[in-house]
């Protein structure tokens, strides 16, 4: 088996995303390895345009789910990125940066007309990483 030395964990912050960072703790601990939990901030927008209102209460979101992670995981940094390409492409950049060799992340599950529109960063970060993706669901 190969060494897991380092896992990403991409989070938007959400239900499925904090199933996933169980699994990227668990994974961290066992494997003493170090976790890079990752948030990519929402692009600027006309009405905001220097950066989004939201990264105090993302900053906030991350600095409590990295105080529960270093309770078990070894180690535990936060990294912030703005969105300035497509999500999926900006986790397999930190990814590659971290030399990752484990991507932990969740997926909302959408199916039909939902994922036809709205995509899955999950599924094109599986197809563009170097490394292994655990795709965790929502409702396990």
């Amino acid at each position: 088996m190969l060494a897991i030395r380092r896992i990403v964990h991409p989070t938007d912050l959400s239900l499925a995303s904090k199933n996933a960072l169980a699994w990227a703790v668990d994974l961290a601990e066992q494997n003493q390895a170090e976790l890079l939990l990752l948030h990519v901030l929402a692009p600027p927008t006309p009405i905001y345009e220097v950066e989004s209102p939201l990264r105090p209460q993302a900053e906030a979101a991350m600095s409590a789910l990295a105080t529960t992670a270093r309770q078990t995981a070894p180690i535990v940094k936060r990294l912030f990125l703005k969105a300035t390409t497509p999500v999926d492409r900006q986790i397999v950049r930190a990814a590659n940066a971290f030399r990752a060799d484990l991507i932990v992340m969740g997926t909302h599950g959408r199916t039909g007309l939902s994922k036809l529109f709205a995509g899955s960063v999950a599924s094109r970060v599986v197809a563009r990483a170097h490394c292994p993706v655990l795709v965790v669901r929502a409702d396990p």
